[in-house]
């Protein structure tokens, strides 16, 4: 008799407590683990929970990103989904099987390195408002800005050109990377890694740039009305007076102005070349008056410091 009061004494006990720790579970005792922490854009992110207080098997678990939910059943302990933007709430609503209802969330941020190249060494003249391109063998300057909220200054970057490593430009605080194209390269393919104190992952950026090609470009001068910028000329021009001017733009060669950029002006009219002008990048026509006819004036422009920086125009003048 007494045996069987003490078992069924000890069954009592035994059930109420099982049913007490059942009643304590919550979302502390939930752990929601991500992967990758940091994600960039577009890549798929892995996020799952665990339990050592209740059986998630047999739970009836919602995933959701965003407030929509995009999985349900049984069991769905592990959930997998592409992000589209930084900072996504995943949510994971677990009802388990003694009909508690608890709620495990995670806010999931990208870690996307917004890239930006410039131009270092392109000369465009003073009145141009546009982006400044980068013709071949021309010096480039990307910088790396990682979406951390962190400073630069105490972030370490890990840079790569074409596949190459770049340790001289790698480092706390390097965020910017300057380099050269050269004359075999289609095009670049800038990467860089950056790490934070503790030596983790807090981002990657990948970024590919196309050298373009030089221009020049023809304005009229006039000597009474002066430089007409509002108006780049084409190949034809009807000359109303017995004398005007022609200025000449080169865009995006390398140096900063034309007196340091290594650039040598070559002019001709109808075939025959001439003496360069003073100064090169102007020209000043004649006619006679009562005389018409048709001239054909070309300047060729050329980086004599460089294999592939140089081109030529043409401008049939009419009088």
């Amino acid at each position: 008799m007494k045996n069987k009061f003490f078992i069924v004494v000890f069954a009592f006990i035994f059930i109420f407590f099982a049913s007490n720790a059942q009643a304590q579970v919550s979302d502390t005792h939930i752990t929601l683990s991500i992967s990758p922490t940091n994600p960039n854009l577009n890549e798929t992110v892995n996020a799952s929970i665990s339990s050592y207080s209740t059986d998630l098997d047999k739970s009836y678990i919602t995933w959701s990103v965003n407030g929509e939910e995009l999985l349900t059943g049984i069991g769905k302990k592990t959930f997998s989904f592409t992000i589209k933007s930084s900072g996504v709430t995943v949510q994971a609503k677990i009802n388990t099987a003694s009909g508690q209802n608890l709620i495990k969330s995670a806010s999931v941020n990208t870690s996307n390195v917004d890239m930006l190249w410039q131009a270092v060494d392109s000369y465009v003249p003073p009145f141009y408002k546009g982006k400044t391109y980068v013709s071949k063998e021309g010096f480039f300057k990307v910088v790396a800005m990682p979406n951390t909220g962190a400073s630069p200054i105490n972030i370490s970057y890990k840079w790569t050109k074409d596949g190459n490593g770049q340790p001289s430009a790698s480092g706390w605080g390097k965020n910017g990377y300057v380099f050269k194209n050269t004359y075999l390269d289609k095009n670049n393919t800038i990467e860089v890694e950056s790490t934070d104190i503790l030596g983790n992952s807090t981002g990657k950026g990948k970024i590919t740039i196309v050298p373009t090609n030089p221009k020049i470009i023809f304005y009229e001068n006039n000597p009474s009305t002066g430089l007409h910028l509002e108006k780049a000329l084409g190949n034809n021009f009807s000359l109303n007076n017995t004398e005007d001017m022609f200025f000449v733009s080169p865009y995006f060669f390398s140096g900063k102005d034309l007196e340091s950029s290594n650039l040598e002006f070559t002019w001709n009219i109808n075939g025959q070349n001439i003496d360069t002008p003073n100064p090169v990048n102007i020209l000043s026509v004649k006619t006679e008056e009562g005389k018409s006819g048709t001239a054909n004036i070309k300047v060729n422009v050329k980086n004599t410091k460089t294999l592939f920086q140089e081109i030529a125009e043409q401008l049939n003048v009419q009088f």
